[in-house]
């Protein structure tokens, strides 16, 4: 009889646990690394196939000390599934919330958004874009030769100035033989901890 009891008593506090988990949410995305303000989808799924949900995308970003926040959210289809588009201007966590369910947290690399662009004889104009300034750092100018990239020289980028996204820039003076083929780059080490190396378009001089 105690035996009987004790049967019930423990399928009781298994259906009780589960009649109070959390609702269950998911999150995926395709891309690992991203340039900053890159736009990529995430997407997911919640328990039971429910539509008609709203479900929240948070973000928490490196170096921060703000918890999780709102970035995007969508409302689920017919199978419950959701999609929408997010943008980082630095590496990130991401995690899905619906109801009182939590996903998992996801992580995407951010690499620094970097151009470079003619500016006259032997001038060359770099913009470094990200959620923080480089002012300070140093970067690579380079030239390919054949399948490799050789240094040309190394230069400082200054903290920009004027609204919107961090930026970053420099003038870099080199002389280059006509047709040559050329690049910046951000190293890892000079970018920090919450992003990847920066690499700019090609250019031909």
């Amino acid at each position: 009889m105690k035996r009987g009891l004790l049967v019930v008593g423990l399928a009781l506090v298994f259906a009780a646990s589960v009649a109070s988990a959390p609702p269950t949410v998911s999150i995926q995305t395709q891309v690992k690394e991203a340039q900053a303000f890159q736009v990529f989808d995430v997407s997911g799924a919640v328990a039971g196939g429910r539509g008609g949900e709203d479900v929240k995308v948070e973000v928490k970003e490196c170096g921060s000390y703000a918890p999780f926040h709102q970035v995007a959210g969508d409302v689920t289809g017919n199978a419950g599934t959701w999609t929408t588009k997010v943008g980082l201007g630095v590496t990130s966590q991401l995690r899905a919330t619906w109801r009182s369910g939590v996903s998992g947290p996801i992580t995407v690399e951010v690499h620094p958004y970097m151009t470079i662009t003619y500016k006259g004889p032997g001038r060359y104009f770099v913009w470094a874009r990200a959620t923080d300034f480089f002012g300070g750092a140093r970067a690579v100018l380079e030239r390919a030769a054949g399948s490799k990239w050789v240094v040309v020289k190394k230069f400082t980028l200054k903290r920009g100035q004027g609204p919107g996204a961090a930026s970053s820039t420099a003038t870099v003076r080199a002389k280059l033989k006509k047709g040559t083929l050329i690049r910046a780059v951000l190293p890892k080490a000079q970018a920090g901890k919450c992003y990847l190396a920066g690499f700019t378009n090609t250019l031909k001089v």
